[in-house]
């Protein structure tokens, strides 16, 4: 018949199950450097909106500065750092790098700018310290923001070709952007398996899908936050 998910058990068992490996890999990378990089930005954010310090305006402008660098440049130190480490081939590689993400960091800066001073002031006086007033007050209104920026840092992460393609020989901590492309049956250069690849693209769209739906509503809320006035 013309339906037919012999493919995508042919793609399961392909080269022991590598494909299987690789996905996962994504999975677990793209979490993690998700989650890292809103407790880090959502922290520094915290920072630079609501605490008054010595160089704080020059320090942030600096690293807007940082936005206009491209990635590529970086890379080539970036690989000679971790390589002299000999954390080269693992997940750190993968994760590390770019959790302090200027981009993120905005965001939620200028959200957080959005919140009233008395807001906090008054957490303190219910003797509220810094975390729990970060934990409790800041991070619950500024979630429509976070929601958003996890969609597009899961997008961008999962995506991510160039970067694993160049830090990485081993397949076995490889994502499956990298491995997927590079199918082939072994039997000539002409033998890539085009079915599985397709095959694959699909199963790859899957896990966009699902972060889409459990942070669609805080995304649609920071589409639409201000588009009413009452």
């Amino acid at each position: 018949s013309f339906w037919t998910f012999s493919n995508y058990t042919s793609l399961v068992s392909f080269n022991s199950g590598i494909l299987v490996r690789t996905f996962f890999n994504s999975v677990f990378v793209s979490v993690v450097y998700t989650m890292l990089t809103l407790i880090v930005s959502s922290l520094a954010a915290f920072a630079f909106s609501k605490y008054s310090f010595r160089g704080k305006n020059v320090i942030f402008i600096f690293l807007l500065a940082t936005m206009m660098i491209p990635v590529e440049i970086t890379i080539p130190a970036i690989y000679l750092m971790f390589s002299k480490v000999h954390m080269l081939n693992t997940y750190s590689v993968q994760i590390f790098p770019g959790i302090a993400n200027v981009f993120c960091l905005f965001m939620l800066k200028q959200y957080m700018d959005s919140l009233p001073d008395s807001l906090l002031e008054a957490a303190r006086l219910d003797g509220a310290g810094d975390i729990s007033i970060y934990q409790k007050v800041v991070l619950p209104l500024v979630s429509p923001a976070i929601g958003a920026l996890a969609i597009l840092t899961f997008l961008g992460k999962w995506n991510d070709y160039l970067w694993p393609s160049m830090l990485l020989t081993k397949t076995e901590v490889m994502p499956i952007m990298v491995v997927l492309p590079t199918l082939n049956t072994g039997n000539s250069q002409w033998s890539t398996p085009w079915e599985l690849v397709m095959a694959g693209c699909v199963i790859v769209t899957l896990p966009l899908i699902i972060v889409f739906f459990i942070f669609q509503d805080q995304f649609m809320s920071s589409v639409t936050i201000g588009a009413v006035k009452e």
